[in-house]
């Protein structure tokens, strides 16, 4: 077993303590050998639980996530693990082989909404739960991770492990999406978010147009006189839902390319008619109907009142085969997971070469919810899962 050491417990039962030998640095595990000829070394669940009170403490709001590096860089070192830092971005690694499986999550999150009856930075466990800030999305991910590059048991001259928590996923920014062209090459990444541990191949491509509809403003009394911009806007609005309901095109994973008014501000007093109002669409695309197709199809049903000011789309549609190595080995360590579509986006986007998986512990419905929650046996299962990935790819 490379960089593993086992002793035996002495105690008479199938109980065995292990250390991980890195340089200058030993971590006490737990495995139990039963009837298998071979070892199988796991972190501890506690010592995942641990890892994952300690970052819920930490406010690591997206463009604040300074002390989460920290924690990160301290832990690395505890270990023995060699790392690099780029602004908010880490790299941490084992082995130094041709075949490399890296590991990627955000270590950010969206501020605590108006909702939360707990302190959101005081992680509470009850009822086999931790609640916090983070600890869904994407803390599950992030010890999980960590904990399988500890652990994961692969011929480190042969092969490398990598582990990347990076910033700024929640927002446009620093994080992965620059951070990866710093990173060595990679064979394969599995990009961790809460997908309860379902293997997705796949996600909707995702665009955001704001827009501005023009009238003639007027004194509420005297309405002829002006042009309402918000009898402009509501019809083009109306046009926007009746496009959307006409999509014919699906896809087997993703489903279809939904188009969805999320804004809407006009007016400037109660006695005044608007001249003008801004409304933002936000669209999820397919790869038969993707961001620039739709786009096209919302500008041709717009009226003349109506005009694009911005159009924003960070990302498209991704998806891998299911055929690929990866999710083969995927399948084998999860055999209970299915294979489908994560319904967000996420930093997968960017790995737009290698073979790629998302999948993490935790139930997509936390992700931003009030008192955000993630079961902790469901922490463990994520970590095994990853541990499991990672010694059938790199075997």
């Amino acid at each position: 077993m490379g960089g593993i050491v086992a002793q035996s417990a002495g105690n008479g039962d199938d109980a065995t303590r292990v250390v991980l030998l890195f340089p200058g640095r030993r971590l006490p595990l737990k495995f139990n050998t039963g009837s298998a000829m071979k070892a199988s070394v796991s972190v501890p669940q506690d010592q995942l639980i641990d890892w994952l009170c300690r970052l819920v403490r930490i406010k690591r709001v997206s463009g604040n996530e300074h002390e989460a590096v920290e924690f990160f860089k301290q832990e690395f070192s505890r270990f023995g693990l060699q790392f690099k830092q780029s602004g908010r971005n880490l790299l941490a690694w084992r082995g130094s082989g041709k075949k490399t499986l890296l590991f990627n999550t955000h270590t950010d999150t969206v501020p605590a909404n108006k909702g939360w009856t707990l302190d959101p930075h005081d992680p509470l466990r009850k009822d086999g739960r931790v609640h916090g800030l983070g600890a869904n999305d994407a803390g599950g991910c992030l010890v999980g991770m960590f904990g399988a590059l500890l652990s994961a048991d692969f011929d480190e001259s042969r092969a490398t492990l990598m582990f990347a928590p990076t910033c700024e996923e929640e927002v446009a920014g620093d994080g992965f999406e620059k951070f990866v062209h710093e990173i060595p090459h990679f064979d394969a990444c599995v990009t961790g978010e809460p997908t309860n541990c379902e293997i997705c191949i796949a996600e909707r491509g995702m665009f955001k147009l704001d827009l501005v509809t023009k009238g003639k403003s007027a004194h509420a009394a005297r309405p002829w006189q002006g042009v309402n911009a918000a009898y402009l806007a509501a019809r083009d609005i109306l046009k926007i839902e009746e496009l959307y309901e006409g999509f014919t095109e699906r896809d087997e994973l993703l489903g279809r390319t939904t188009l969805a008014v999320v804004m809407l501000n006009g007016g400037v007093a109660r006695n005044v008619i608007p001249s003008e109002v801004k409304w933002t669409v936000d669209g999820r695309t397919i790869p038969q109907l993707d961001n620039e197709a739709t786009i096209a199809r919302v500008e041709k049903a717009l009226s003349e009142h109506t005009k694009i000011e911005q159009k924003r789309a960070r990302f498209g549609v991704w998806t891998r085969s299911p055929k690929d190595e990866l999710v083969q080995c995927a399948c084998k360590a999860a055999p209970k997971s299915k294979v489908g579509a994560f319904g967000g986006v996420s930093d997968a986007w960017w790995n737009q070469k290698a073979q790629g998986l998302i999948l993490g512990p935790g139930l997509s419905e936390q992700s931003h919810a009030a008192d955000e929650w993630i079961e902790e046996k469901e922490v463990m299962r994520g970590y095994e899962i990853y541990k499991g990935i990672a010694e059938k790819f790199l075997a």
